[in-house]
């Protein structure tokens, strides 16, 4: 019989690590002393603890070594653990290279000094209802002049309104040669109703998107646009969806562009 220290020292397994493999029933000791409560291992249980340390080197956690160590435990299980092991080790990698690819892109953004360093996150955006407009305008600074009509539609038409701080515009095409910018704006409302005097409602379902939020004036917005469409493409992701804006605070609520926060919205898929 092995005193814990000595075990401890032949196994490599922490004298605090095996109280705690005792108390969760992994690696109980042969036999405890009643009167001092010292604790005996068997030489054959060194086996044991062998195969707990290969099984933790390998990521496995306690709960699962207990599994796997069950007298019971056939080799299709073991082959099943293992599988699924592999499996989430493999997804784990993958993450953990998709991590470090973007870590070197933000290095050389840096060294671009381009201003969009670190921006780019990806999230699920929720499903919700929209009423929209949809018109030509022929500078993206009339989409003022549009959000007044949409407002102006909306309110003669009791369009119900959802309690949203925020609404949405979408660029669906740009001729230059004519100057026509075809231009759809939203906001959020309670329910969906009938279409009228050139009000469309639709459902927008729950998108996954690459988004920039920033603060400041909307000149900003084509340079943060070539910015998220290269980082799309470095990152092997591709656009599923035309990509669209949400104001936050914008010249509804705000005087000063310089405090206008924006996000830009690519809906992607991998």
């Amino acid at each position: 019989m092995l005193k814990i220290g000595e075990f401890s020292t032949l196994t490599g397994i922490s004298i605090h690590m095996l109280r705690n493999y005792d108390k969760i029933g992994l690696l109980k000791p042969e036999q405890i002393d009643c009167m001092n409560n010292y604790r005996f291992y068997g030489e054959k249980q060194i086996v044991r603890a062998n195969h707990i340390q290969v099984l933790k080197s390998l990521g496995f956690g306690l709960n699962e070594i207990s599994e796997i160590l069950m007298d019971n435990t056939t080799d299709d299980m073991i082959r099943s653990f293992l599988e699924s092991k592999i499996r989430e080790k493999e997804e784990s990698l993958s993450i953990t290279e998709r991590q470090i690819a973007q870590m070197r892109q933000a290095l050389n953004d840096l060294d671009t000094q381009n201003g969009c360093t670190l921006s780019v996150s990806v999230k699920k955006l929720s499903s919700r209802k929209l009423v929209s407009l949809r018109d030509f305008i022929r500078e993206f600074t009339e989409e003022g002049l549009l959000w007044e009509r949409f407002d102006r539609a909306c309110r003669a038409n009791g369009v119900k309104l959802a309690d949203a701080q925020y609404c949405m515009a979408m660029t669906h095409s740009v001729d230059f040669e004519k100057k026509l910018i075809d231009t759809e704006v939203f906001r959020v409302v309670e329910q969906a109703g009938p279409d009228i005097e050139g009000l469309r409602f639709s459902d927008m379902s729950e998108t996954e998107a690459a988004v920039v939020a920033f603060q400041g004036i909307y000149s900003r917005i084509g340079d943060i646009n070539r910015y998220i469409y290269h980082w799309i493409v470095e990152n092997s992701y591709r656009i599923s969806g035309k990509a669209f804006n949400i104001y936050y605070i914008s010249p509804e609520n705000e005087p000063n562009p310089e405090n206008y926060v924006t996000e830009i919205c690519f809906p992607i898929k991998k």
